[in-house]
């Protein structure tokens, strides 16, 4: 045959389409048979690249099994050459910084377990301050400068005679822009500088960078055991559960357990290549000493202090600075002073911009475009708003007004704005959450010390605040300096008194501190003599107080009596000398609020009590506390009472409540922010169904859901209020509370799994973790109410679940006559491309169908889940199937699908079944008619 194509010649039509269908099959027939070489090929080509790769593999795994004994076997002599080095002082400096008479040679050389940090330890410290995260590697000869001048200094880092630490600049990652810079400088940072001290000569060691020591310099006492305590938790597994000796995992950690042990070691050495090279130590015992021997260990030659394992077993306990901080700026009230660094960014943050038409303003400051607080320094509280405390401070800013005089020109005024000086006090809002701000009259002088002393104490939060709580400290003795005439002439009072001259001066301190919180507005006692004489009298008088109470021995019987109080946190007397026992009052929905106070005869007689009580922060602060609990520590004084309820408040607010619900009232909850104390809500939930008020006599629904609000049938009835308070203070029902915490609470009973006998609740218990205080909380419950809903609830699950089970029944029924369907569909589709196919080729290319075909890559006309879906609905129905055609089958499906759409199949259009739809459905594994 020619390799032309048959021209059209227009003579005979017929014949040119046979001649160009005959060509065409020719052409085709070509090119199967060339990609199948081709196809060929490339398996061929693919096998040998497998041979090739699997030869390579081979070779290279013999060449690895060979050099690996020789790679572990340089790697060790490597890391022996560098452990010898370490010993050798190759690569170390070592440099005399301070020089003086040496320890005698019978003191003990001791080795400090925990690396200490520069920063850490000169922040609070060095007169110079490096911003808040302290110095860095930049300033090491600083330090060490600052750290030799002075023995107080230096036995604060290394007491002992003779010892060794070792420090790091600091923890404080780098903030440079430039990612080498940036990696260049906590490398810097992170390098070890070993601190030697032998009397009064100090040294600084410096060793080879690549021997990295983090936090301790010694092992821990367990750390090697631990390493093989597996801990395994999860699904099904257990928790504790050793390593078993010998297996993989088990050779795995001795690895790394080995590891450690040689790290630890190499330290070892390098200390005792400084004995044993340098005179550092010198006058050593006559018999020498050697940190690499147990006897001498033994003997107390060399001493391993484990500093780092007492503090993490130990600590320094207490509270937290964030806790003792968050604790006190609760007891705020107006007449206490603050001190604070309003520059921190989450002060600043606040701020919002201004627009075209707007200047910019701060919500904490009034005007808002007023300059911020002076930072560090105290202000005094003058009154409250928004739910915080407002200070007021002298502006040094200029305002811009209209209409100002000319100067020198009389009867003249500028016309458009001109900046002048501020005239009116700025003031800005503290709240009790601000972690930026201290309380300055109710911290004190050895609080400060502690934290700012205690290497624990070392937060990122409590860094931040090192400048302000420096400023306290020094604001506090400044202001002790300033009343020293006065403590003075206090202290003699007191000594006249009978008070003991050798500590008068913690005692005036204590009594002075007392009186500034006992009363309302705080100032310094000098300069006003009035005012000194009222404090050294009411000083005088506490003193005394105190002084008969401690010789009266009723104050044990007192105490003994008050502690019987049921729930007692505290017995305490007040200024005017009668003692009262303080018990939380119940039930309480906010904890640490509400007091029964309850008074205390001098004979032990207990009075009635006085309930739901809100101790006012001057109240507390006066008082002499005998006894108390830990509780009592806590507790949040000053509360403001129009945000809280007491018990009989809010049982009233119930019993309005259940009045105003539809149905029969099942529970109420109430929410409350602390954050937002004036935003209390109530809200009530009831069983609605008014043919069956009886829960249990309610008919079952096939709805599992009925509990949703969303869901027109639901039984449930919801409605809340805002609690608001009249002129008179009672709490009453405000506006509708349903647009107001539609985000915080609830509708319906299918938020919260509560794990009651419930199930699903509209409210948290009481007893769930990891969630915030706002949330709502059941005050009243009508149980059985409760249980009716439970039980009709778990009735309309299991009926929906039945028809569940009904609906998988039907559809794994349906399932059996797709097959036969779609059968005689692709039949026929097939049928229809098989046709067009002999026009196209002829009746002879049966080798070419395939891949015809399969070239065309059909798809299934109808998708079968639509198939089984209008199948499953005749069947749910009721109807006959077989024998029946695909569209009389949609077509019925979509009338029962307008009645209850969503069965099966989703659209309300129904299932398009075109050309295929007079195929009849056969029986399931029977042929069918069409």
């Amino acid at each position: 045959m020619s390799d032309e194509i048959v021209p059209y010649t227009g003579v005979d039509a017929i014949q040119t389409r046979e001649a160009v269908v005959a060509a065409r099959t020719e052409l085709t027939r070509r090119r199967v048979e060339l990609q199948k070489q081709q196809e060929a090929a490339r398996q061929e080509l693919e096998r040998k690249r497998k041979e090739l790769e699997a030869e390579f593999e081979r070779q290279r795994a013999e060449l690895a099994a060979q050099m690996a004994p020789l790679r572990e076997q340089l790697a060790k002599m490597q890391e022996v050459m560098w452990t010898v080095d370490l010993y050798l002082g190759r690569d170390e400096t070592l440099q005399l910084v301070r020089d003086g008479q040496s320890a005698p040679a019978d003191t003990p050389i001791t080795v400090r377990q925990k690396v200490l940090v520069m920063a850490e330890e000169s922040l609070i410290l060095m007169d110079r301050q490096h911003g808040y995260g302290g110095m860095n590697a930049e300033h090491i000869d600083e330090f060490i400068s600052w750290l030799a001048a002075d023995d107080e200094h230096l036995n604060r880092v290394l007491p002992e005679q003779k010892g060794v630490v070792v420090l790091i600049p600091t923890r404080v990652q780098s903030d440079a822009s430039n990612d080498f810079e940036r990696v260049a400088r906590n490398a810097q940072n992170q390098q070890s500088y070993w601190l030697l001290r032998n009397g009064q000569k100090l040294y600084v060691l410096t060793v080879d960078p690549e021997l990295v020591i983090r936090n301790r310099v010694l092992p821990r006492r367990r750390e090697f055991v631990e390493v093989f305590e597996q801990r395994l938790f999860g699904f099904g597994g257990t928790f504790g559960e050793p390593v078993r000796p010998g297996s993989d995992e088990w050779f795995e950690l001795k690895k790394r357990a080995d590891a450690r042990r040689r790290h630890y070691m190499r330290v070892m050495l390098v200390l005792q290549g400084v004995l044993d090279r340098t005179p550092v130590w010198h006058p050593l015992p006559a018999s020498g000493a050697s940190f690499m021997s147990i006897a001498d260990q033994d003997a107390g030659r060399i001493v391993l202090l484990q500093d780092d394992e007492h503090s993490i077993q130990l600590g320094e306990g207490g509270e937290t600075f964030a806790q003792w901080q968050r604790r006190l700026n609760g007891l705020l009230r107006p007449g206490l002073r603050v001190i604070g660094n309003w520059g921190v960014r989450d002060f600043r943050d606040m701020y919002e911009e201004g627009g075209r038409w707007a200047r910019g303003y701060h919500p904490r400051i009034h005007t808002g475009n007023a300059e911020y607080p002076d930072a560090n320094v105290p202000h005094l509280i003058e009154g409250r708003r928004d739910g915080g405390f407002v200070i007021r401070y002298e502006r040094t800013d200029k305002v811009f007004k209209r209409n100002q005089p000319v100067p020198d020109r009389p009867g003249y005024v500028y016309r458009g704005e001109t900046a002048v000086d501020a005239k009116q006090r700025a003031s800005c809002v503290v709240m009790p959450d601000d972690d930026w701000v201290l309380p300055f009259d109710l911290v004190t002088v050895p609080e400060l010390e502690r934290f700012l002393y205690s290497r624990e104490e070392r937060s990122k939060h409590f860094l931040t605040m090192v400048p302000t709580v420096r400023a306290a400290l020094q604001a506090k003795l400044d202001e002790a300096a300033q009343e020293a005439d006065f403590r003075g002439l206090l202290g003699q009072l007191l000594v006249a008194e009978g008070a003991d001259a050798e500590g008068i001066e913690l005692l005036v301190d204590e009594l002075v501190h007392w009186y500034k919180l006992a009363y309302t507005w705080t100032r310094p006692l000098n300069g006003d003599g009035p005012h000194e004489k009222k404090a050294a009298d009411k000083i005088v008088a506490e003193y005394r107080a105190r002084r008969a109470a401690d010789a009266d021995d009723a104050e044990e019987r007192i105490v003994t009596a008050g502690r019987q109080v049921p729930g007692a946190i505290a017995v305490a007397r007040d200024r005017q000398g009668r003692w009262f026992a303080y018990a939380p009052s119940s039930p309480a929905l906010e904890p640490g609020i509400h007091l029964d106070v309850t008074r205390i005869y001098r004979d032990g007689r207990l009075g009635e009590p006085e309930r739901w009580k809100v101790l006012a922060t001057r109240t507390a602060s006066a008082l002499h506390v005998a006894w108390q609990n830990p509780e009592w520590s806590s507790w949040t004084f000053g509360a403001n009472p129009r945000h809280y309820l007491t018990g009989s408040e809010r049982m009233a607010l119930v019993d309005r409540v259940r009045e105003r619900t539809k149905g029969t009232p099942a529970a109420v909850t109430e929410f409350f922010d602390p954050q937002q104390p004036d935003r209390r809500g109530i809200f009530v939930y009831s069983w609605a169904d008014e043919e069956h008020p009886d829960p249990a006599s309610a008919p079952t629904v096939e709805d599992s859901d009925v509990f949703y609000w969303r869901n027109r049938r639901s039984p449930v009835a919801y409605r809340g209020w805002v609690i608001d308070r009249d002129d008179a203070g009672v709490p009453v029902l405000g506006e509708d509370a349903r647009g107001r915490f539609s985000d915080r609470v609830p509708t319906s009973f299918s938020n919260y799994a509560g794990g009651s006998r419930w199930g699903e609740t509209p409210w948290w218990p009481d007893d769930a973790r990891d969630y915030g205080e706002a949330r709502p909380r059941l005050i009243w419950a009508d149980e059985s109410v409760l249980d009716g809903m439970a039980d009709y609830r778990r009735r309309c699950a299991q009926a929906a679940e039945a028809r569940r089970q009904q609906k998988r029944e039907r559809e794994a029924e349906a399932q059996e006559y797709v097959p036969g369907i779609l059968d005689l569909i692709r039949g026929r589709q097939i049928g229809a491309v098989r046709a067009r196919f002999e026009q196209d080729y002829g009746r002879d290319a049966d080798d070419l169908w395939d891949g015809h075909l399969k070239s065309l890559g059909l798809t299934d006309p109808i998708h079968s889940r639509d198939l089984w879906g209008i199948v499953a609905i005749a069947l749910d129905h009721g109807e006959q199937v077989v024998g029946r055609t695909l569209r009389d089958l949609a077509d019925s499906a979509l009338a029962h699908g307008m009645d209850a759409p969503g069965e099966w199949h989703p659209r309300s259009t129904g299932v398009d079944v075109g050309v295929y739809g007079d195929i009849i459905v056969p029986m399931p594994g029977e042929e069918a008619r069409c």
